[in-house]
């Protein structure tokens, strides 16, 4: 019987974090377990390189959802991370951490017990190497190196400087607990080259004979005595292997794969596990529900060459720009695509920010869109913050192969189509204002012509596509709360020696990115589980 200390399912951010403070703090035996491979190849850690695995890569889980309803019976393709350091490995390398209400809802959803703004902020700071930033708000002697961005296209400048016109002013800094403006986006950066959560955490314990990381690895379900977790079985080169732990085990295989182990499990709604004819190990209804997603919707224009990225990964221009950054660690391979983003409430100036309004210098299409012919151009993508519409995730059948059944849910609520729609309306005008409009030759979408709210509405559930950010589907909440899956110590409610330390126990979406909010969560949840902090 092969035995740890602690196993970790999911090799992502959170689980990377995870195995790096009981190793590295408590010199426990870990294992890692990972779906997916090693970050081996070169082109990931180039800050560019993850922009042409969008559209297919072996380093992703292509998630396909089920025809949306009210969006014409629409499906969206949402990629996840299959790779050790997860999203953290393939993302868009931007560091966010969103609002302070954000987490005032998170100590709401848990009894007020310490999961506000000011208990994250301290696991933030303990993780965080900021390039430019040394204050009350940042840490400069964490392993995550955050920096400014190496490369910013010409676009990217004209675009804050037309936001300004506009009366937004710019901002140095969108992680305070307050982002309002416009300005430029810190990155995962180390240099000219990402910093994953593989480098920030796994790089400086993989010799540590404590740690042992299983790759390729995919697990099929947990193993029990009575209601208590004793190990886990999985799949390796066709081998069925089972490893069991001494203490916990933790799950931080995301909000997908999560709530999938769960239920091959036995552990979900009664309804859903006999569908399935899976047995009933322990009843928890929110398995699945809660599931909260960013999506975002683009307004696209033309514009006139050397403003952004068109054609700079092709022909002779691609190994230039190849050349100048092996050379010099310079030019836009170090760019990431998105530089600047604008924090705003297109409703209510005076009130907190509800959309992250990107600047993409070029022409950023959902797959669906085909019939337009891509050229040199701007994609002002208005990506809504805290969306009321809200998913689930079920069983497609009781197959570990099978991925889940992904309902999102995109645009049911009518509060979203409203501030969509107004931030809509604003970014069609950003484009027609100067400096910006010296460079655009004409709207593509949704058309200079399309002004009104339906047709406006119709463009959104056209093009609204994913960023990538699904949480909820364990979310932790009281005793009381019959659909919280944890305990605010991040516990699974009626079983023992089951923790959950990925996005899927967060109650709520920040506004942001999720990639470093998972990372100081899963830093927090050690401190937790170590009683180191005591969360009541």
């Amino acid at each position: 019987m092969i035995k740890y200390d602690y196993i970790i399912v999911g090799g992502g951010s959170a689980g990377c974090v995870t195995a790096n403070r009981l190793v590295n703090d408590y010199s426990a035996s870990v294992l890692l377990i990972e779906q997916g491979g090693s970050d081996w190849n070169p082109m990931i850690h180039i800050p560019s390189g993850f922009i042409p695995m969008l559209s297919g890569s072996p380093y992703h889980t292509f998630h396909k959802t089920i025809p949306q309803k009210q969006l014409n019976h629409r499906t969206h393709e949402i990629a996840q991370g299959k790779i050790l350091g997860g999203g953290s490995s393939i993302n868009g390398l931007v560091y966010m951490r969103g609002l302070k209400n954000d987490y005032a809802e998170w100590k709401q959803s848990t009894g007020n017990s310490k999961w506000g703004w000011e208990d994250m902020l301290q696991h933030y700071k303990k993780i965080e190497c900021n390039e430019r930033i040394n204050d009350s708000n940042h840490g400069i002697y964490g392993p995550l190196k955050v920096s400014d961005p190496k490369y910013i296209s010409k676009g990217a400048y004209m675009y804050m400087k037309t936001i300004q016109e506009l009366g937004i002013p710019f901002t140095n800094d969108f992680n305070d607990g307050n982002p309002k403006g416009v300005g430029l986006m810190q990155l995962t950066l180390d240099g000219h080259k990402r910093c994953s959560a593989v480098d920030a955490f796994i790089k400086p314990i993989k010799k540590n004979k404590k740690l042992t990381i299983s790759l390729k690895s995919q697990v099929t379900k947990l193993l029990f005595e009575n209601k208590k977790v004793i190990g886990v079985e999985f799949i390796k080169n066709n081998q069925l292997n089972k490893v069991y732990s001494n203490n916990e085990i933790i799950l931080t295989a995301g909000s997908f794969q999560t709530p999938k182990i769960l239920m091959l499990s036995g552990i979900g709604s009664e309804e859903e596990l006999s569908k399935h004819n899976l047995p009933l190990l322990n009843k928890s209804e929110g398995v699945g529900k809660n599931l909260q997603d960013h999506f975002e919707v683009p307004v696209v224009a033309n514009t006139q060459s050397g403003y952004g990225y068109f054609k700079q990964d092709i022909g002779m221009r691609k190994y230039l720009n190849g050349i100048q950054y092996l050379l010099f660690k310079s030019g836009p391979v170090m760019s990431n695509g998105c530089e600047s983003v604008t924090y705003y409430n297109p409703i209510n100036s005076d009130k907190n920010a509800t959309i992250q309004l990107f600047c993409v210098m070029q022409m950023y299409l959902d797959q669906d869109i085909k019939s337009i012919k891509l050229d040199h151009g701007i994609t002002i993508n208005s990506n809504l913050l805290r969306p009321k519409s809200k998913g689930t995730i079920k069983l497609k059948s009781n197959n570990f192969i099978d991925e889940p059944l992904i309902n999102p849910n995109y645009l049911s609520n009518t509060e979203d189509i409203k501030i969509l729609l107004a931030s809509i309306k604003f970014a069609k005008k950003v484009i027609r204002t100067k400096p910006l409009s010296y460079i655009i030759k004409k709207e593509i979408l949704p058309g200079e012509n399309i002004t009104s709210d339906q047709d406006l509405i119709n463009h959104c559930k056209k093009t609204v596509k994913t960023c990538w950010h699904p949480v909820g589907t364990c979310k932790m909440g009281t005793e009381k709360d019959d659909l919280a899956v944890v305990t605010p110590d991040l516990k699974v409610k009626g079983i023992k020696n089951l923790r959950i330390f990925d996005a899927s126990v967060m109650p709520n979406l920040i506004s942001g990115n999720t990639n470093a909010p998972t990372m100081a969560l899963a830093d927090r949840a050690v401190d937790i589980m170590m009683n180191k902090i005591n969360i009541f």
